[in-house]
């Protein structure tokens, strides 16, 4: 047998203490928007658990301003959504890309990859969003 001292050693460096971007936790509107939301209700748990983590998510860019394609700020939104009247708070997630980025708004499906802050958001007392998503990938 071989003792704990003859396996290869690991430097700090190799550690990888960031989180991997390749390595982000898969969840979807399934998830997100798998709940009837109620302003001051609490969250489910399978969202809450969510938070803070490096997640990667499917659904369709839509501009915060109709027109806008070149955009430093984008809302993703469910792609079950049939994309009729307006999604639900629980349908939209606010993605930002990192400073000094901008997006391309796109057409059809994408997967953004990113760090998930889920909670209520709100402006004078009316909660305006519950996702929001530091975007560090678009594919």
């Amino acid at each position: 047998h071989r003792d704990l001292h003859s396996f290869p050693t690991r430097r700090s460096s190799d550690l990888g203490l960031l989180p991997r971007a390749d390595d982000p936790v898969p969840t979807s509107f399934t998830v997100l928007a798998g709940f009837e939301f109620k302003a001051g209700t609490p969250l489910p748990q399978e969202v809450t658990d969510l938070d803070g983590k490096l997640v990667r998510i499917q659904g369709f860019m839509q501009a915060e301003i109709d027109g806008e394609t070149d955009v430093e700020a984008f809302l993703l939104i469910n792609d079950a959504c049939g994309c009729q009247g307006t999604p639900k708070l629980n349908e939209i997630v606010y993605c930002a890309m990192p400073d000094g980025q901008r997006a391309k708004i796109v057409p059809g499906v994408v997967h953004v990859i990113g760090t998930l802050s889920v909670g209520e958001d709100k402006e004078d007392g009316e909660v305006i969003g519950i996702y929001y998503l530091d975007v560090s990938k678009i594919e």
